[in-house]
């Protein structure tokens, strides 16, 4: 028997199955607000109900077609609504999403779908020419859904191919659709793959709808609100902490096709959004586009962004008048920490939501006092609200969760008021002439320099055997960059022993699908071509 409950925003009050599972959420907005707009996407709009009617289609369409409880359903597309559908569509038919990056060729294709057993791939024709340029399909996949109603060019060997139109038709309205529950699985995410092959990240539906739900409270949506991302839908920032937080909150979702730093306010504007994400290096690019008289002119209050150093988050909130969160997560765990919107502490990634507990632990595994530096672990207070394992590699899950934590990688400490503080990835730290140095700090002050839109900095080997540190910098459209001066900025802004010696300017970073920068691939690179300071003959300043 359901009982309702007020976990919900607004004037929304959900029942257990709403907090639990993907496709009853989507229902229970349906139910509620039938006519209330869910989705935008350029001229198209659908209301709740509309969404739920197109999501038992697909999910009647995607069983028709082989799709049977457990199996996979990859999803290679841009933003468009489909995506959307084909994910929601998945989860009512007790099917597992996984989103597949749409710049992945090759290898990294291959393992995607491989890896993850993928049955059913919904895709676009020029996306499916990358599939059959694969020496083998993978073995599991039997059927690609094209959107596309013109006939395909090359086909995958064994691959049956139904257009999206064939997939609608194919669905029997007498289909009985699974009971599914909140600790059967609902996609498999894949991470960065930062340092090697992306890992199958499984997520039970209430995990997608816990951080949903919790999205929502912190970052106090309302029932009225739009939310806005242009972020791909392979990502989780886009697809969970912004279109299912909007769907939990009632709100509407504005979905964007691609980023871009020329346009962004002109669509934000257009579409009267009240709030967005941003991930990695947008709001620098946005703050290096000229000054506007119009710069507030927009309805947007709030936005969650990751990272957002005090030296991008207070000129981003001074020029556009919106106030900025920050927050931590990872892909297995989700957001589990959230600077309070009334009670923020800027430099801190926050304090932990309703279902977590975080610490911060010794080498020895010892909860670490306050201003101690240790790795941060986590605990969920609730089953199912975090990843279930990675998919068919049981080793890799129990490396990571050793001790009953579950074990970050990064490296943070907390205040006296229990705030988190993010020092840096413990494989990132850095250590020169007996100091350790945080990347991480490195970067927000590469960051304040005018021009610089995205950094990284890493360690780099040196004639006395040890690290030093190299500073790749990406600059805006247009910019030239000074070496002596950027070195005086860091001279002047980090203490002696962190200041880089090593600098190279590069036309983009190289980053994961997620836009985390590849570290590896900087250090393989090394310091052969970049400029010296130390060749220079510039030193960093020491004070007594």
């Amino acid at each position: 028997m359901s009982r309702t409950t007020t976990r919900g925003t607004g004037d929304l009050r959900f029942n257990d199955l709403a907090d639990s599972t993907v496709s009853g959420l989507l229902a229970a907005r349906a139910m509620a607000h039938p006519d209330k707009p869910a989705l935008v996407f350029d001229d198209t709009e659908l209301t709740y109900g509309e969404l739920d009617t197109a999501a038992t289609a697909v999910a009647r369409g995607l069983i028709a077609v082989g799709g049977s409880p457990g199996s996979s359903v990859g999803i290679l597309l841009p933003n468009r609504p489909e995506y959307l559908l084909t994910w929601l569509g998945a989860a009512r038919a007790g099917l597992v999403e996984v989103p597949v990056n749409t710049a992945y060729k090759g290898s990294f294709l291959d393992h995607a779908l491989r890896s993850t057993d993928v049955r059913i791939l919904v895709t676009e024709a020029p996306l499916l020419e990358l599939v059959a340029d694969l020496p083998e399909p993978p073995e599991t996949l039997t059927t690609v859904v094209l959107l596309d109603d013109a006939a395909p060019g090359r086909i995958p060997r064994g691959v049956e191919v139904r257009t999206w139109s064939e997939l609608l038709a194919a669905g029997d309205p007498a289909t009985d659709l699974p009971d599914v529950a909140g600790d059967d699985p609902v996609a498999i995410m894949l991470t960065s793959g930062t340092t090697g092959r992306s890992k199958g990240v499984v997520y039970p539906n209430q995990m997608q709808v816990a951080a949903a739900r919790e999205c929502a409270a912190q970052m106090g949506t309302t029932y009225d609100e739009r939310l806005y991302t242009c972020l791909p839908l392979f990502h989780g920032a886009a697809q969970v902490n912004i279109s299912l937080h909007g769907f939990y909150a009632g709100a509407t979702v504005v979905l964007g096709r691609r980023f871009s730093a020329s346009k962004f306010w002109d669509d934000i504007r257009a579409h009267r959004v009240t709030q967005f994400n941003a991930l990695g290096s947008i709001l620098p690019m946005l703050l290096a586009q000229p000054a506007s008289e119009h710069d507030r002119d927009h309805h947007v209050t709030k936005a969650f962004a990751a990272p957002a150093p005090p030296q991008v988050l207070h000129p981003f909130e001074d020029r556009f008048g919106v106030h900025i969160v920050e927050g931590y997560g990872l892909t297995e765990i989700k957001n589990v920490l959230y600077n309070p919107l009334h009670a923020r502490k800027v430099g801190s990634i926050g304090l932990p939501t309703e279902s977590s507990i975080v610490e911060i632990h010794d080498e020895s595994g010892n909860r670490a006092a306050a201003g101690q530096a240790g790795e941060i672990v986590y605990r969920p207070r609730l089953p199912h609200v975090m990843f279930s394992g990675y998919h068919r590699d049981p080793a890799a899950t129990l490396v990571t969760m050793h001790d009953l934590w579950w074990h970050t990688g990064d490296l943070g400490y907390t205040d006296d008021d229990g705030y988190f503080y993010f020092i840096d990835r413990k494989k990132d730290a850095l250590r020169r002439r007996g100091e350790n140095i945080s990347s991480h700090e490195v970067e927000s002050v590469l960051l304040a320099y005018p021009g610089v839109v995205a950094a990284a900095a890493v360690g780099t080997p040196s004639e006395l055997g040890e690290d030093e540190v190299l500073a790749v910098v990406q600059l805006e459209s247009g910019r030239h960059l000074d070496f002596t001066e950027l070195f005086a900025h860091c001279d002047r802004s980090m203490p002696h022993f962190m200041v880089p010696r090593y600098y190279r300017v590069v036309d983009e970073l190289p980053v994961t699908p997620t836009g985390k920068v590849r570290k590896n691939d900087l250090r393989g690179h090394g310091a052969a071509d970049a400029w010296d300071a130390h060749a220079a003959g510039l030193t960093p300043t020491r004070h007594a």
